[in-house]
């Protein structure tokens, strides 16, 4: 790494007592699941049937809770981008290049970037039925999954589980989307040690004994083992995703107590700056990006 600069990365959150669930238990996954399993012209049409069936009853006062709705969203939209109004969508972004780094065990952020090995999973599935969610075998695929992300968040330590992110595949096919979780690790033998668990085996015989009756459902993972020095990532006006909400057990010597600690820090100086530097390297330090920027 360059040796102008020696000083420890500075984290951007304070540590909590409690580790909070992984990003994989956010509110919007059941609307986000729900919406994705009609098209936009099975939608409409939904919505064409309910509003004709408010017209026999109400006749032209039926208009007024859509036209009222779409009215409150363009006047809420304005007073947004003119400023008006605080943007939601913003709310808990942080406004500055950032870059996750993995803490010691007592939560000291070194000068070393990428200085651990992080393994990455990618586990994903799709219905390739008409009844998508509804299709057979694909809840009780869900419930093994739930089952085991479960099991990770009880036992985060001991198989070495830092987060997990949910996302849908946008551009194959417009509905009934594939689905894709990646989840982050210590290390390949903390993620063995977990899929030689009680939990996943249970999930591998059910789907073993009856894959056959599933020809409809797909599933798939990729694993990745990044070693120390071996990788790197930034984020701009971003909020915490991907590996930015992986979360790190250390002991705080402060308070004499164990605490959980996000790896997000300042990214906007120094050896972070560019993607050579953010994986240790002096070769190639001359990051596009940042060279382009230093311009305006």
């Amino acid at each position: 790494m360059p040796s102008g600069n020696k000083k420890p990365f500075v984290p951007l959150f304070a540590p909590t007592s409690t580790r909070p669930l992984s990003h994989y238990n956010g509110p919007a996954a059941p609307y986000s699941l729900i919406r994705d399993q009609f098209s936009i012209t099975t939608w409409l049409s939904i919505g064409a049937v309910l509003q004709g069936g408010l017209f026999l009853v109400a006749g032209r006062l039926a208009l007024i809770p859509a036209l009222a709705l779409v009215l409150f969203r363009a006047l809420d939209a304005y007073a947004v981008v003119t400023g008006w109004k605080a943007n939601p969508w913003t709310k808990d972004t942080v406004l500055q290049h950032v870059s996750a780094q993995f803490p010691d065990e007592e939560g000291r952020f070194g000068p070393e970037p990428a200085n651990q090995d992080v393994v990455v999973l990618l586990i994903g599935t799709r219905s390739n039925s008409p009844l998508g969610l509804l299709s057979p075998g694909f809840k009780e695929l869900g419930e093994y999954f739930s089952s085991m992300v479960k099991s990770l968040e009880e036992k985060p330590e001991e198989y070495g589980f830092l987060g997990m992110t949910s996302w849908l595949n946008s551009s194959d096919r417009a509905t009934q989307s594939e689905l894709m979780n990646v989840a982050y690790f210590k290390s390949v033998e903390s993620l063995y040690a977990f899929t030689h668990g009680p939990v996943h085996r249970a999930g591998v015989e059910w789907w073993a004994k009856t894959v056959k009756e599933h020809d409809h459902l797909a599933i798939w993972h990729e694993v990745y083992h990044a070693p120390k020095g071996h990788w790197e990532n930034i984020y701009y006006n971003s909020h915490q995703s991907g590996i930015l909400s992986t979360t790190h057990k250390i002991y705080d010597a402060a308070s004499g107590s164990e605490m959980w600690t996000s790896p997000v820090v300042d990214a906007g100086k120094g050896v972070l700056k560019t993607s050579a530097g953010r994986m240790g390297r002096t070769q190639h330090n001359d990051d596009l990006i940042e060279s382009v920027a230093e311009k305006y």
